[in-house]
């Protein structure tokens, strides 16, 4: 007897989530190894984000740079301090408003540039290995849906 097809996506479902969280962990463990080979020791997958950020947009205030990395402003904050204190970092008060901190790139920092986007591409070519572009857009489809179908559960709307 043929299985129903709830059952087959259930079954299908049931390991995603432990599937992302492992694939996560071992890109994690993958740009941790390319960083030291780098000699960036000290230097976190989750600082990447900001930098892609701060190379792009030079000077940001925290709370923006939080915003376009979806994470936690406290988080960011404590972020942002370990790279300013690498060295890689410097924060500021805005002159017109004291509330606002900014977070610019020093020097060291802006000198790192060509080793992420090296680091970027060996990640994407080796993520991508084995997949074609379909295979891609469509699992980039997957994933959104995913994502918002948990933000609309977290915000108690109905799915």
């Amino acid at each position: 007897m043929p299985e129903h097809p709830t059952h087959r996506k259930e079954a299908a479902l049931r390991g995603t989530v432990n599937q992302l969280a492992r694939t996560l962990a071992l890109a994690n463990r993958y740009l941790v190894e390319q960083l030291e080979q780098q000699g960036l020791h000290g230097i976190a997958p989750s600082h990447g984000d900001i930098f892609v950020q701060l190379f792009a947009h030079g000077e940001l205030p925290m709370s923006e740079l939080a915003q376009r990395i979806g994470r936690d402003p406290s988080t960011v904050t404590a972020l942002v301090k370990k790279l300013a204190t690498g060295g890689y970092v410097t924060t500021a008060k805005q002159a017109e408003d004291k509330r606002v901190v900014l977070v610019k790139l020093t020097d060291r920092g802006r000198r790192l540039q060509p080793v992420f986007d090296s680091i970027s591409n060996a990640l994407t070519t080796v993520q991508c290995q084995g997949l074609d572009a379909e295979d891609l857009e469509a699992f980039d489809r997957t994933l959104r849906t995913m994502q918002e179908n948990f933000e609309t559960a977290l915000k108690g709307e109905p799915a």
